[in-house]
């Protein structure tokens, strides 16, 4: 009875709010055949999803090894289906053509996952076309809930999702799961028993909304941010020791130390094209190739362009790590690897306590900017970051022109004396008279930060005022 009970607070544990994706998925199950594609960047929890979905239903789990040819993957899918399955020896399935055409037609119910499926266009091209030829040909009884997840969102869309895609309109649903936000991984953290506002927001600030990193938290017993730091990785037996590298070097192979160069230099404050560039051996013209890699398969980087420019016109982009361990990772690990190997632990994690508020700086205004806007959005269909090329920035600008106003934030990443916030809101104001195009409308600005001293005093002179515990409740 105990060992039931423990069993049942490991699952609970390790899966979080997914609801939406499971009704889809009992949905599709229920009006089999179905096919279903599950994606996202890495980490994101495609796995556990699937298994918990599958926990009491009839279903086959089935990964694809890139390392592995195709006549080793078949043999070794062959053996699972024959097991899951109960089939006799005289039937074989150890040939594409022969697994596909047997699980296309299967009459009973049955729940299919290929995880990793982008990887045959490596390990055996022909099996994504095969595929196609014999979904298209199954006949009506085929009780078959067919499930394919990858991690490169790039190549999943020249699978499903482009034009001239071999599996164009095949699947019933593409699920594109997401990062956690902010106010979901605070609620996980409250769940997990973190209780204090500033650990809950150490911990996204180190990990982001990757339910991957937290899982591994839970597992390892740590009790907040610094014991994370321990246990997680800064010692010689932590799970997340080589995650960064290990995750470049499976998806680019011999060139991951480049990709590792450009993460580490945009962590470190680096984000035009030529600051990069600067910063490693890569040129400005060869970049793009690496950043669209960064940006549509990996997903870890964002390219930004000011509120008011036209995207493709835009010659103001800038790069910015979305993934808050890789830019904890560029910040304080590539640079010192050497120390890192050495397993020169305290002095790591001396530095990182040390620099942890000048490093969370952008990421706290990342963070309360994505939570301003999704306040702020319905009032103002133009919203965002905004810049210049002299080097004026308003950290959100918010404009309606058909009832001709503005909102103005400035963000913070430390306590505020009434002084210094209403001197920054007076600057804001005076900033927005180098946006071009709205000298006329009515500017209405705001403050966010840690903690503002006097905020009764500035919300009643007419300012939007915020601290954390504002946006979170």
């Amino acid at each position: 009875m105990v060992i039931n009970i423990m069993i049942t607070k490991i699952i609970i544990m390790q899966f979080y709010n997914r609801e939406k994706e499971l009704e889809i998925m009992s949905m599709l199950d229920e009006g089999k055949p179905s096919f279903l594609v599950i994606t996202g960047k890495r980490r994101v929890g495609k796995t556990e999803l699937i298994k918990q979905f599958t926990r009491d239903r009839k279903a086959l789990y089935l990964f694809v090894d890139s390392n592995k040819s195709i006549d080793i993957l078949m043999g070794e899918f062959d053996r699972l289906i024959k097991e899951t399955l109960d089939l006799p020896d005289y039937i074989k399935l150890d040939e594409p053509e022969k697994f596909l055409k047997f699980i296309t037609s299967y009459d009973s119910d049955l729940i299919l996952a290929m995880d990793e499926f982008q990887r045959f266009l490596k390990v055996h091209p022909t099996f994504i076309s095969q595929l196609q030829k014999y979904w298209d040909m199954k006949p009506d009884n085929c009780r078959v809930f067919l499930i394919v997840s990858g991690s490169s969102v790039g190549m999943i869309k020249k699978i499903f999702i482009e034009a001239q895609a071999p599996l164009f309109k095949r699947a019933d649903n593409i699920m594109t799961l997401k990062p956690f936000t902010v106010r979901e991984t605070l609620e996980m953290l409250e769940n997990m028993g973190i209780k204090e506002l500033e650990e809950k927001l150490n911990l996204y600030f180190l990990f982001g909304g990757t339910v991957y990193y937290y899982r591994l938290f839970e597992k390892y017993q740590c009790t907040g941010f610094n014991d994370a730091l321990e246990k997680l990785v800064f010692s010689d037996f932590a799970p997340l020791k080589g995650e960064v590298r290990d995750i470049l070097i499976e998806e680019f192979g011999k060139e991951h130390s480049t990709y590792y160069e450009i993460i580490s230099a945009i962590s470190q404050g680096k984000c035009s094209m030529s600051e990069i560039s600067e910063m490693t051996h890569v040129s400005s013209s060869s970049l793009s190739t690496y950043f669209y890699d960064l940006i549509n398969l990996l997903e870890v980087v964002e390219h930004r362009i000011p509120v008011l420019d036209k995207p493709r016109k835009s010659k103001r982009g800038r790069y910015f790590l979305k993934d808050n361990f890789f830019r904890f990772y560029g910040r304080f690990i590539y640079p010192m690897l050497s120390q890192y190997m050495a397993g020169n632990y305290r002095s790591l994690t001396e530095t990182v306590l040390q620099e942890w508020q000048s490093h969370t700086g952008k990421i706290f205004e990342d963070t309360v900017r994505e939570l301003i806007i999704e306040t702020m959005a319905h009032e103002y269909p133009e919203i965002g970051n905004w810049w210049n090329r002299r080097g004026d920035e308003i950290d959100i600008l918010g404009i309606d022109r058909e009832k001709g106003k503005i909102i103005a934030v400035e963000i913070k990443n430390k306590e505020l004396t009434e002084s210094e916030a209403r001197n920054m809101l007076r600057l804001t104001i005076v900033k927005t008279k180098q946006v071009k195009g709205i000298s006329e409308m009515e500017v209405k600005a705001g403050i966010a930060a840690r903690k503002i001293e006097g905020r009764e005093r500035l919300e009643k002179d007419g300012f939007l005022v915020w601290e954390p515990g504002d946006l979170l409740s």
